[in-house]
């Protein structure tokens, strides 16, 4: 669930990424973006501070979600609670934890410089949400309810529904896919045949090659 070959970690963080923008489309103006430079149809909303981390990126930012006309900052994390770092704190401690640390890279430069609001979003790999996610998809589903004009509890089920499952294939994925080392290039040009068949100890008559 940790490891990062085979790109799934980033798959895992990228899934929530683009359904919870999917869902934020629906009740905000303006345009939204994903962290994603390679996609034409959006941009990457930089965080404009030059004196420290300029180059630092936020995953979605939408306009009009808690206060209208503000723009919302929103940056998502995604952590392993059985991984060997988290064992000595609970459950609470480590959704705290994870909420501070996005918080310090980009609370104060998004408040001071972007004149806006930001919000970490922080799960587990089994489906848990920190308190502060918590508050943004309960106001999620507050303005998709009044948006859709359907019942609020139906909303809110579907909508941790389409989170959980989105979690959960990304988890069967990261166990179940396969991981891989990128190929290295060997200059083929140097290598002595013979001599690496006399000490691999391969014989050529069980190769069936001619």
């Amino acid at each position: 669930m940790t490891c990062k070959k085979g790109g799934f970690v980033c798959i895992r963080h990228d899934e929530v990424r683009d359904l919870t923008a999917s869902m934020l489309r629906e009740v905000c103006h303006g345009r939204l973006h994903r962290a994603n430079p390679s996609a034409s149809r959006w941009g990457t909303p930089a965080v404009q501070d030059s004196q420290y981390r300029p180059e630092a990126r936020v995953d979605i930012c939408a306009r009009g979600f808690w206060t209208r006309g503000q723009r919302t900052f929103l940056n998502i994390r995604i952590f392993d609670p059985m991984a060997a770092s988290h064992r000595e704190l609970s459950l609470e401690a480590v959704h705290h934890r994870n909420e501070l640390e996005k918080i310090r890279a980009y609370g104060d430069r998004i408040l001071q410089v972007d004149h806006g609001t930001f919000t970490p979003l922080v799960f587990t790999t089994s489906g848990g949400m920190a308190p502060k996610a918590r508050s943004f998809y309960s106001r999620l589903a507050d303005l998709m309810s009044v948006k859709k004009h359907q019942p609020r509890s139906s909303v809110a089920a579907w909508m941790r529904c389409r989170l959980s499952f989105s979690l959960l294939r990304s988890a069967l994925l990261c166990l179940r896919g396969t991981r891989y080392s990128t190929p290295s290039n060997t200059d083929r040009g140097d290598i002595d045949c013979e001599a690496t068949l006399v000490e691999s100890g391969i014989r050529v008559d069980r190769l069936g090659i001619e």
